[in-house]
């Protein structure tokens, strides 16, 4: 335990002197509370526009669906310059072998994905106690849980590449330019697959991994009700309903992608030197 607390004060002291963490942190502090500081306007001058729990809690928790994003640029930000710095190096020289320093990365990562999802959840929370008005029943319901539990996989899935990314090219520049690359490419590839009508190509396409965060993050996803709702107004326009892998198959699609991404970190770090 003794170890695991000094990796958490290094990592910790590391972030918080960073420019880049704090640009971050209030960037996404602002995304997520224009949408809440709205939803309050809104239920304050119109008394039809109810901004309560448990029913709001599909808004509250959308606004962290650009958490993965913010989570893998400041996971690339915080450690690929530790490369070029030379800081990692000399805190293996200064005591700490290999794998204690990776293990204070994951420990980063782990603790960027409790403030991003924390962020959204107290300011939609604390929004909500300013808003007139009661909701229904209870605080949060086992959907709202699901919810949350799909933003927290993306964040993980996102988190990971970028310190695959970080750990592997040791450029923050490269390794940021890669992963928007890929985001673009990947989308482009998925309409692609998606266009031929084939149906294995159809399945691959909806397992590659921006689309697995994405499927996770959103709503419908989570709340078969709402689905339901929104696939009958499709119905009546003529359109096709919406279909989402189930929400187990999705959550195990990127624990395996986060576990991939980890081992191939740990073993680059195993093998390169510092």
């Amino acid at each position: 335990m003794k170890i695991l607390r000094v990796l958490l004060r290094i990592e910790w002291l590391k972030a918080v002197r960073r420019r880049a963490f704090w640009v971050a942190v209030a960037a996404f502090t602002a995304f997520t509370s224009l949408p809440v500081i709205e939803r309050v306007r809104g239920a304050h001058s119109n008394p039809n526009a109810v901004f309560a729990l448990p029913e709001s809690w599909p808004v509250v928790l959308g606004t962290a669906g650009i958490g993965p994003l913010f989570i893998a640029a400041l996971m690339i930000l915080l450690v690929a310059q530790e490369f070029s710095w030379r800081t990692a190096r000399q805190n293996v020289i200064d005591g700490l072998s290999k794998e204690r320093f990776y293990a204070g990365k994951v420990m980063l990562l782990a603790g960027l994905v409790l403030l991003f999802t924390s962020a959204p959840v107290l300011i939609g929370v604390g929004g909500t106690m300013l808003s007139p008005g009661e909701g229904g029943p209870g605080f949060i319901r086992a959907s709202d849980f699901g919810y949350i539990s799909g933003l927290v996989l993306g964040m993980l899935l996102f988190g990971s590449a970028g310190l695959m990314l970080s750990v592997h090219l040791r450029s923050s520049g490269a390794s940021l330019g890669i992963l928007f690359l890929y985001l673009f490419v990947e989308e482009g590839v998925a309409m692609l697959m998606l266009g031929t009508g084939r149906e294995s190509l159809r399945n691959v396409a909806e397992f590659l991994p921006f689309n697995v965060v994405e499927d996770l993050g959103d709503d419908l996803v989570h709340y078969p009700d709402v689905l339901a709702e929104v696939n009958a107004e499709r119905a009546e326009a003529g359109l096709a309903p919406l279909e989402f892998l189930d929400v187990e198959m999705l959550a195990v699609a990127a624990l395996a992608y986060t576990a991939f991404f980890l081992g191939l970190s740990l073993l680059n770090m195993r093998r390169r030197d510092l």
